[in-house]
């Protein structure tokens, strides 16, 4: 083999699971350490993304005074992930470093977390679960300490900037979608800190305060920076090099030429799913399925799968997404992910015949994947239809639409209207007319939904019930937070797709974070973390169960690679 390059460490991948394996394997020895990045820009759906991670009995927890224990973390996942859908040693790895982790990087590197103190596990019913402090979002950073490399950065989803150009935290934006007791003055704050900060407003119309998602992937690279370690972007994995049951390196394409980069510790890969490629998600995912529905970024086309099944790995959990609910804007290439607004008072998600299909206040992954079980031909679930009145529009953001008072009717595209994503009418019947849904089954909908407000009680899915429910719900609304009636004109209908925001399916690895061949036997030289390896949290049991696994995976994939295992 004629190597054009050779490393100690080839990183594929630059999100969160990329760059933390590559910080981690400089920290441990192993200086030498390229990553590579396909896209334009660095991060990937990390930096895409809200950016939180589940750790349980972490530092940031411990320091925050929350009583927490690693025992009530195994409990709870072991009622949380079914039996059999993955190895407990992966779970107890997962566990044990996870807090390890962020240790390491928090004493050596610019990464900063803040645990949240009210994001509930999302099955906040079960033995072992915490109503907060398991999950953490990243410390806002300044955009400017990135110089040049700021341009390349990938931006946070458009929804986690306030009119699109002010970032905001998770906490912020919860404060902000409900419209809780301080929201005004918070926004006053951002605007005026936007309007004043003068020097940046000549380089950017983009806020300096850098958050969620962006704030993370920003943090790594500041670090990577600080070490001057290389990250080549348009730079795409081409195959895995290996020789007697060995990876050795891969045949990459840097801008068009390729080149063969030897690797003398090992390959990890970190490219992210699959969501992107329309074939893959054919072959696997459950239907309907689609690219547009989801919020991924374009470049998961499953690259780094597709390479490591080519030298024998095994690929597990092929049907699972990270499912979200989206709204397809008209218009808009990049899916709104509809967290928040379905769960309010005062709305309902129904099929073609007017029914609901589950609680719209669960965590968006049970949401959808309660969808897909009730899905038939003959009873379909997609698409669904977010129903809700005049008093619902004035109070909350939903979407594009944001509030009337922030985009009132008059001002929304009549694409909106034409391409089938948006109706509105004087009556329930007359909504239902516009958007093809079964007339007597929807006023059925509205009106058991109606009496269930009044009584504070959801008898079809018990929505309301749960502390998780709750944290989206409108504390200023009784009996129910989560429950609030339909009944004044004009009524609306959103439509809303079964989307994600990344496959789940992916390599098989081992608890060091190696590869596994069908055999089941480690492959030596190639480890994987991220959304391109099987998940290790598949039913997404809190707040930044991607993001979390991905860190922690990378860190030990680190360790073992370096030999610094001790």
């Amino acid at each position: 083999m004629n190597w054009d390059s050779t490393v100690d460490v080839l990183v594929v991948g630059s999100g969160n699971g990329g760059m933390t394996a590559a910080l981690c394997c400089y920290e441990m020895g192993a200086k030498n350490v390229l990553v590579i990045e396909k896209g334009e820009k660095y991060g990937g759906t990390s930096s895409y993304s809200g950016g939180g991670i589940w750790v349980p009995c972490s530092h940031y927890t411990i320091e925050a005074g929350a009583e927490d224990s690693l025992a009530e973390a195994r409990e709870y996942l072991a009622h949380s992930i079914p039996a059999g859908s993955v190895d407990p040693a992966m779970l107890d790895a997962y566990v044990e470093s996870g807090p390890e982790m962020l240790r390491f990087l928090h004493d050596r590197t610019r990464v900063r977390y803040e645990s949240l103190a009210h994001y509930p596990d999302y099955y906040s019913d079960l033995p072992g679960a915490k109503v907060g402090h398991r999950s953490h979002e990243p410390a806002p950073v300044d955009m400017s300490l990135l110089g040049d490399e700021a341009e390349h950065l990938m931006p946070v989803h458009p929804m986690m900037r306030f009119l699109g150009r002010v970032g905001i935290t998770q906490v912020e934006a919860q404060l902000l979608y409900v419209q809780a007791k301080g929201w005004k003055s918070m926004i006053g704050k951002m605007l005026l800190g936007y309007a004043t900060d003068f020097p940046w407003r000549f380089k950017s119309k983009i806020a300096r305060r850098l958050t969620c998602g962006s704030a993370g992937v920003a943090r790594l690279r500041l670090s990577m920076i600080d070490r001057n370690m290389p990250l080549w972007r348009k730079t795409r994995l081409i195959e895995l090099i290996a020789n007697e049951g060995k990876v050795e390196g891969a045949v990459i394409e840097r801008e068009g030429k390729r080149m063969n980069i030897r690797a003398t510790r090992g390959v990890v890969l970190a490219a992210g799913g699959f969501e992107k490629n329309q074939a893959m998600r054919d072959k696997y995912l459950p239907k309907p399925t689609d690219t547009a529905w989801s919020a991924g970024v374009h470049t998961n086309t499953g690259d780094a799968i597709t390479a490591g099944m080519a030298i024998g790995a095994a690929f597990k959990l092929v049907d699972g997404g990270w499912w979200f609910p989206v709204l397809c804007v008209p218009g808009e290439s990049i899916p709104h992910l509809a967290i928040m607004e379905k769960s309010y008072p005062g709305t309902i998600c129904v099929n073609r015949e007017g029914k609901r299909v589950a609680n719209e206040s669960m965590n968006y992954m049970a949401y959808v994947k309660q969808a897909f079980a009730v899905h038939s031909s003959e009873h379909p679930s997609s698409p669904l239809y977010m129903i809700f009145d005049a008093n619902f529009r004035s109070k909350y953001l939903v979407g594009p639409l944001m509030k009337a008072s922030f985009r009132p009717d008059f001002t929304l595209p009549r694409i909106y209207y034409e391409k089938g994503f948006l109706a509105k009418a004087d009556t329930i019947d007359g909504l239902a007319k516009q958007m093809s849904i079964d007339s007597a089954g929807l006023a059925r909908t509205v009106e058991m939904m109606n009496t269930s407000a009044r009584t504070g009680k959801d008898p079809e899915f018990g929505r309301g019930d749960s502390a998780y429910d709750r944290y989206y719900g409108d504390p200023t609304v009784t009996p129910n937070p989560c429950l609030g009636p339909i009944e004044k004109p004009p009524f609306y209908a959103v439509r809303m797709e079964l989307g994600d925001f990344g496959t789940q399916g992916g390599l098989e690895t081992d608890p060091n974070g190696q590869v596994k061949n069908i055999d089941g036997k480690p492959i030596a030289g190639l480890y994987a973390t991220g959304n391109c390896a099987a998940a290790i949290l598949p039913t997404y049991p809190g707040p930044g169960s991607t993001l979390g696994p991905a860190m922690t995976f990378a860190y030990r994939a680190a360790r073992h690679l370096t030999g610094a295992n001790g």
